[in-house]
């Protein structure tokens, strides 16, 4: 069984982001594309080292030393659980190597420990880049002595094995009822929203009254009420967290058997029940009762809209996937009835407006993970249908952004129904509460179809690599907020008597970048795409 692993998990990292494909490739696109995908990748690295090393400096710097440890690993452990969590299904079961794999006489727990593996290797690459600065500002400021600092690097590998764990556990579930349905993608989306707004709803329960305003002389009694915090949400913080702290041996082992354990218990949880769920995924049934109806004659644009439409809702990955940045909006927006911004920045040193803001916030987190950046990656292997129908390139991108307005929209308007009754604005507050948020979104979308043309990923063998692994899912995830945040910087300093000149020449930069940016994806040469 070892060979096995061996073999497969060998088969897994290499392909693991396009590697081999990028490795092999005689196709100089191919190769540059790979190349500015690594770049963006390592760009994003060095900004997540730099702001985990900078934060943790901060809190020694401050006398909150002591949280540096546990909120490293409260930090990895999350992120690496949001990273994994949405893929893990698709990753474990998947679609394009069943029938072969089954022909072989391989194991079950081989193919389960091998997926296992390439989940954790990514997961660990999160847990470097979050944990290694903060252990390393920690050790160089705080000096712990070597056992400490050696149980520390140690952690770096263990940390990562329970939210790994704990996605693919959470995929099992997922993928095993949605095999026993007929409308898988369906049920998957209300699956990962329920999970959403639970996650919110119990943070929003988290006593917090004693940690608002910004006291710097308060900052260790703070840390300790954080810490506290963070013990009794994820309890590993304690284990691996006091053994950089202390050097615990004791705390490390504890950490170090219990994530052993729940690796175990969940791998032998989707190894019996690996095939039960391959084969709902992969069994199709049909009922032979299909009637001819009435033919509809639709527009070419109404035709491209519905085909776009039918195209999102089959994949359950697609979904999920760009279905949580509206969903946070609305929870954003939701939040303001509760949360008065002004009173949580209040004893900042400088002095600034975040609620004229707010209304641009709510845009970029409305357009984080938009459908359309990855939506012409997704056409996959069935592009040639799109190069062989009579229309033009600019009717095709227009199918693209009307569905995604329509998809974006409901979200939109509750939301923005929500932010006025909470803000109460003036009426030139409700102007460009309302002109500027739909100008920042209307950016992104033409954002995100121009980074996908540019960055186009037609050959796949899971809509995950598309989705989560992809330099266009990559920068149109991350550059709808980037955009809203640029925005949203010279709004909070300047003054109410200027709040509504600077609003209007933001908005018709903003509108000026959308139209110039649109009309240039309209004449790209869709024969260039491969």
């Amino acid at each position: 069984m070892m060979w096995q692993i061996k073999v497969l998990t060998k088969l897994e990292l290499a392909n693991m982001f396009s590697l081999n494909v990028l490795r092999h490739t005689k196709d100089k696109k191919a190769r540059k594309n790979g190349i500015a995908l690594g770049i963006i990748i390592g760009l994003l690295m060095v900004m997540v080292i730099a702001y985990v090393g900078a934060l943790c400096y901060g809190y020694i710097k401050l006398g909150a030393g002591e949280i540096v440890p546990a909120y490293i690993v409260f930090m990895s452990s999350i992120f690496a659980l949001v990273f994994c969590a949405f893929k893990a299904g698709k990753i474990i079961f998947k679609d394009n190597c069943y029938d072969i794999l089954t022909s072989m006489p391989i194991r079950k727990t081989s193919l389960v420990i091998s997926r296992y593996i390439r989940l954790y290797m990514e997961g660990l690459v999160v847990s470097c880049l979050i944990m290694i600065p903060g252990i390393v500002v920690y050790g160089i400021m705080v000096k712990p002595g070597l056992p400490a600092t050696m149980l520390g690097i140690i952690s770096v590998v263990m940390v990562p094995i329970i939210p790994i764990a704990l996605s693919v556990l959470l995929g099992v579930i997922i993928t095993g009822i949605s095999s026993r349905m007929r409308n898988k993608a369906l049920f998957e989306t209300i699956f990962v929203v329920i999970i959403v707004v639970a996650v919110f709803s119990i943070s929003a329960l988290i006593p917090t009254e004693d940690l608002e305003g910004f006291d710097l002389q308060a900052m260790e009694g703070i840390a300790r009420k954080l810490i506290d915090m963070l013990y009794k949400i994820y309890p590993p913080t304690i284990w691996f967290g006091q053994a950089m702290v202390e050097g615990s041996l004791l705390r490390f082992a504890m950490g170090m058997v219990v994530s052993i354990v729940i690796l175990v218990i969940v791998i032998s949880i989707t190894v019996m029940n690996f095939e039960k769920i391959n084969r709902g995924l992969h069994t199709n049934t049909a009922k032979h009762n299909y009637r001819l109806g009435e033919l509809e004659n639709k527009t070419i644009m109404r035709a491209l809209v519905s085909r776009e439409a039918k195209r999102y809702f089959s994949s359950g990955t697609y979904v999920t996937n760009t279905i949580i940045g509206p969903v946070m909006a609305v929870i954003f927006a939701v939040s303001l009835f509760f949360v008065d911004m002004s009173d949580v920045i209040k004893d900042l040193p400088i002095t600034i407006n975040i609620n004229a803001a707010i209304p641009v916030l709510f845009a970029g987190i409305l357009g984080m993970n938009m459908p359309i950046a990855t939506s012409i990656s997704m056409e996959g292997k069935e592009f040639w249908i799109i190069r062989t129908l009579p229309i033009s390139a600019r009717e095709y991108l227009k199918g693209k952004l009307r569905f995604n307005i329509g998809l974006i929209a409901p979200f939109f308007l509750v939301g923005e129904l929500i932010m006025i009754i909470a803000l109460k604005p003036s009426v030139l507050e409700l102007l460009w509460m309302i002109a500027l948020p739909v100008a920042i979104i209307m950016c992104i979308l033409v954002v995100g179809l121009a980074v996908n043309l540019r960055f186009p990923k037609l050959k796949w063998d899971s809509e995950v690599e598309v989705v989560k692994q992809s330099a266009s899912g990559m920068i149109g995830g991350l550059g709808g907020f980037l955009i809203a945040l640029v925005a949203a910087i010279p709004l909070v300093f300047v003054t109410d008597s200027y709040f509504g000149m600077v609003s209007c020449v933001e908005f018709l930069v903003i509108v000026l970048i959308t139209i110039l940016l649109n009309e240039k994806n309209n004449k790209f040469d869709m024969k260039n795409l491969e």
